[in-house]
């Protein structure tokens, strides 16, 4: 299983409250919609907290950086192989493409991270 993880900020021209509403329904929407034709197995939006004092707590009690990101976005894959496979044919690029031009309108890509990966599961979902 291949494993696309994005650790994201928002636009600087959009609050809050503006990027999360476009990442939950236009941006939602779109990755639903390319999903087959991308190969998407799955696909999840999370959301931090908004507890400030919780988050800090955490943060403190670990002496971790603080976490200045808007949201983080997984995507998974059967494999590197099928992944690439659905970039090779005109309705994935085009797909991709459509993706990338939206992922554009709300998301501040020059201060995010994102990075390719395999899960090691250690709990199984129960």
């Amino acid at each position: 299983m291949l494993k696309l993880t994005m650790l994201v900020r928002r636009a600087p021209q959009l609050s809050h409250m503006e990027f999360d509403h476009h990442w939950r329904t236009t941006h939602a929407a779109l990755v639903r919609e390319h999903a087959e034709v991308l190969h998407i197995r799955r696909y999840i939006q999370t959301a931090p907290l908004e507890n400030a004092g919780l988050q800090e707590a955490l943060r403190a009690g670990r002496g971790a950086l603080p976490a200045d990101y808007d949201g983080c976005a997984e995507l998974w894959w059967d494999s590197l192989e099928d992944h690439r496979a659905a970039r090779e044919t005109p309705e994935g690029l085009a797909a991709l493409q459509a993706l990338i031009a939206d992922e554009k309108q709300f998301v501040d890509l020059t201060r995010s991270h994102l990075w390719y990966g395999t899960e090691r599961e250690i709990v199984p979902l129960r």
